[in-house]
């Protein structure tokens, strides 16, 4: 019906108002506004009349449910269609004639600027209808600074279904430098041409009745708001989203009186409490800096408020439902109670039944409202979570005064679609999803299925991917615990090319049967390129990069970042930016039109690559990327150390970091045989467990090409010479402490006597020397009791002795530290303190030491 205006103008203005004035008052039961272009806020320097014009030559864009009328300044008003009924009405003032008394305001480093008035700027492309009357798009530019706005019917965030207009704004700085930039909208609401519309406002657990002016800011801003025919008619209604999926929440939003805010192009004070009359909305989205290049989204919805039933009682919400968003949470059914009747209802309850589909989050059934007053509206809601696919029914009853009987009843459908990926597989590889959820993988990249059967657990499970050309490819898929299973295999590799391919993964019972096949779709692409080190060469490929693709939008003359908000339906998958798994590659396809990726990864340049234009399709845009980091990795192992002398195999495992690059792999060498390399920051070796010398060289390089060794020597000694070895030592170590001991004393005596600093370095300088010799055997006869396993002496006493000679070893550390601090200061009173302090570790270690010697003697340990 309000797609006949596509009329020639043939005829004179005034026949052209005349004729469009009885349609509108025929077609839509409305009174004609009083109000005139004569007091249009801001207007343009482009003339009334050819505002006129253009709005009756464009017609309407939308569908079956939704519908605007956009003006060539880029003022634009809507309609929706009526719920069950083929009647439409107004929600935005004037429509469906001449689109003016709602406008949009840009600020623009504090400079004021209505979109689509000249001089405040000039549009780079009009107000245009697309061809099939779906969306229009114009674009504005002011200064630095262009404005893309996109108007179309969209799926509504509150409903699920595409019964909303989608208003949408992308603001990119296509200049060298910053500026910061604000956006505010102003809406002219008329609903079925009662141009005093009345609001409808969620306040907590409540809704706000409102027809005077209210500001909310920041964390007050609603979700959504509501506008009304009258309150006494809830089905004639419009619900603005500004949250929720991709809506963008103002940070202000503000119920006003038209014809002050009308006046105004960013501030407006309201006057709290006044009376709307003719009512408004402003929303605002502050200033923010925009760097060059950048752009900011900001995306609403205005349709339909949901389904209802009759006028005293509607409900609200979400009526489709992806996978992903009712698997993981619930979603609000919102309920208006309206008392419509001509008393009070006291005892007032809200009953909800759903189906066995539905599961009700807070088990709160029902909800009490108690006492409501005539045309009072009350809000309620509920946490419902679907715990199935299909549509499921909601029915909610109020009951009043005790009755048994439902004063009203509603009901209410949502559907629950099905994964596109089963729930037990998870993909590995891919480089994200379609616009429809679809996954996407490159052809020529590893591409990892994981499936889990735990109830009943799988025998065998087997993988089968067709591609869109029939080819066929089937594997046996792994596992290590028989609950969990696994294959990794190339597409391009089993000549699989055909998109979209189809993957089948069939279990395969102990019993002999063969489970329900899990089916899905993978959308294959042609990888774009890869990422290497450029002082490495090609083929080495680099993980963990960050590939942003952008684009050269025509129309603003500037490099963008793709997104599918601001480019929808322009490359597949949507996620952008990618991170590159371990064959280094990314892969796009992208619609007509010059692109580039932006490459950056730790320790390496960031690096912007060659432009290239599509089509053709363009699969060799590699980017090499030149290290930064130049610092080796670190090694650490475990194990054994170097000059170890076990007796029992030796198990050593690495590990390696690095804090920029990250680690690339690790090599080992055992005795000169060839290396052994693998993929990470840790291995464990084989045991090595042959008595003898042995050489361990370990080698970990990170990915810019840093390159770290690693040499343990030790030798596995065989446990029948350990006694023979063991006294030895320990005597040693004893004789090599007391000879400290008297150097230590020494230097006291020389300290005490005001000798030269000289003379006393001296003789302490030969307690460290000492010291150290005692240290090597002390160390040695630590491994060797660790080590020690004969039967001679008990378990227990063993202990003590191990401990003993960690305290040994430890107060011979504490000696050297204080003998090195004695020779370090140049005051007589410090060193006689330090050297006092080495005297003391001295004395512990060589109890300790002859405690072991003595213990060792006693069980006949030679």
């Amino acid at each position: 019906m309000v797609k006949g205006f596509r009329k020639r103008l043939s005829v004179s203005l005034v026949m052209i108002l005349a004729l469009f004035t009885l349609f509108q008052s025929v077609a839509f039961g409305a009174e004609v506004p009083s109000k005139s272009h004569a007091n249009k806020p801001f207007p343009s320097q482009t003339s009334n009349l050819r505002t006129f014009a253009f709005a009756l030559s464009n017609g309407n864009i939308g569908n079956e449910l939704v519908q605007a009328l956009v003006g060539p300044d880029g003022r634009f008003n809507a309609g929706l269609k009526e719920t069950g009924s083929d009647n439409w009405f107004n929600i935005l003032f004037s429509w469906p004639s001449d689109p003016w008394s709602s406008f949009t305001t840009l600020k623009v480093d504090g400079e004021e600027l209505i979109y689509g008035n000249t001089p405040d700027g000039e549009f780079i492309q009009n107000p245009t209808n697309s061809d099939d009357s779906s969306k229009n798009e114009s674009v504005w530019k002011t200064g630095d600074i262009t404005v893309k706005q996109v108007l179309q019917a969209g799926l509504n965030p509150s409903t699920g279904q595409p019964d909303a207009l989608e208003i949408k704004y992308i603001v990119t700085n296509t200049g060298t430098s910053s500026h910061e930039v604000g956006l505010r909208m102003m809406l002219d609401t008329m609903v079925d041409g009662n141009d005093s519309a009345p609001f409808k406002v969620p306040n907590g657990n409540e809704i706000e009745s409102i027809n005077y002016e209210k500001d909310y800011v920041a964390d007050e801003v609603p979700a959504f708001w509501q506008v009304f025919n009258d309150f006494d008619n809830p089905d004639i209604s419009a619900q603005y989203t500004m949250s929720g999926r991709d809506a963008t929440i103002p940070d202000r939003f503000t119920i006003a009186s038209w014809g002050g805010i009308q006046g105004t192009k960013w501030d407006y004070e309201i006057s709290e409490g006044s009376q709307t009359g003719d009512s408004g909305v402003g929303m605002w989205w502050n200033p923010k800096t925009l760097a060059p290049g950048e752009q900011k989204v900001i995306t609403t919805y205005y349709g339909r408020p949901g389904v209802g039933g009759d006028q005293a009682l509607v409900l609200s919400g979400r009526q489709k439902l992806t996978y992903e968003e009712w698997s993981s949470n619930s979603f609000n059914l919102l309920s208006y109670f309206t008392n419509n009747s001509e008393s009070t209802l006291n005892n007032v309850r809200l009953v909800l039944e759903a189906d066995s589909g539905i599961t009700l989050v807070d088990d709160d059934s029902e909800h009490s409202l108690g006492t409501i007053n005539r045309g009072v509206t009350t809000q309620s809601s509920w946490k419902l979570q679907p715990n199935t696919h299909g549509k499921h029914k909601v029915t909610v009853k109020a009951f009043a005064d005790d009755s048994g009987e439902p004063f009203a009843t509603a009901d209410f459908e949502v559907e629950a679609l099905e994964p596109v990926v089963p729930p037990n597989i998870n993909l590995e590889g891919s480089s994200g999803t379609s616009q429809e959820g679809t996954p996407v993988a490159g052809r020529m990249s590893p591409l990892t299925v994981n499936a889990s059967f735990d109830d009943p657990k799988a025998e065998a499970v087997t993988l089968i991917a067709t591609d869109a050309d029939g080819k066929t490819y089937e594997h046996k898929m792994e596992t290590t615990n028989g609950s969990d299973w696994t294959h990794t295999f190339t597409p391009s590799n089993e000549g699989l090319w055909g998109s979209p391919m189809t993957i089948k993964v069939i279990p395969r019972y102990a019993d002999g049967t063969t489970g329900e096949a899990l089916e899905f779709p993978v959308v294959l692409i042609d990888p774009s390129g890869f990422i290497y080190n450029e002082n490495k060469g090609e083929e080495w490929k680099l993980p963990g990069a960050t590939v942003v693709l952008q684009y050269f939008d025509p129309q603003i003359d500037t490099w963008v970042t793709m997104s599918e908000e601001a480019y929808p339906g322009r490359m597949s998958p949507i996620t952008n930016p990618q991170v590159t798994g371990s064959d280094g590659r990314y892969a796009w396809d992208a619609a007509e039109g010059t692109y580039r990726v932006v490459v950056s990864r730790p320790g390496f340049e960031t690096t912007t690559s060659r432009e290239v234009v599509i089509p053709p399709p363009v699969t060799d845009l590699d980017v090499a990327l030149k290290p930064t980091d130049d610092v080796k990795p670190t090694i650490t192992s475990t194990g054994i150390s170097d000059s170890g002398m076990p007796t029992e195999p030796v198990t050593i495992k690495i590990s390696s970091e690095d804090n920029e690059a990250g680690v690339r792999f690790i090599t080992y060498k055992i005795d000169g045989n060839d290396a052994v390399k693998a993929t990470g920051d840790n291995v464990t070796l084989p045991a090595i467990n042959s008595f003898g010398q042995h050489t361990v060289i370990l080698t970990a390089v990170d990915h810019a090409g840093n390159e770290a060794v690693k040499e343990i020597k030790f030798e596995v000694k065989n446990p029948g010479q350990v006694n023979e070895d063991m006294m030895p030592i320990v005597t040693v170590a004893i004789d090599k402490t007391k000879l400290s001991q008297t150097s230590i004393k020494t230097a006291l005596d020389k300290i005490n006597t005001n000798s030269s600093k000289t003379l006393i370095n001296d003789e302490l300088s030969k307690s460290l020397a000492a010291n150290a010799e005692a240290k090597i055997k002390i160390t040695r006869l630590k491994e060797l009791l660790n080590a020690y396993n004969s039967l001679k002496v008990p378990a227990s006493q063993l202990t003590v002795l191990r401990n003993n000679v960690a305290i040994a070893e430890q107060q011979n550390l504490v000696e050297k530290n204080k003998l090195n601090e004695a020779i370090a200061t140049t005051s007589l009173s410090t060193a006689k303190t330090k050297t006092s302090d080495a005297l003391r570790a001295n004395g512990l270690a060589l109890n300790y030491l002859e405690y072991i010697k003595a213990n060792l003697k006693a069980y006949g340990v030679k």
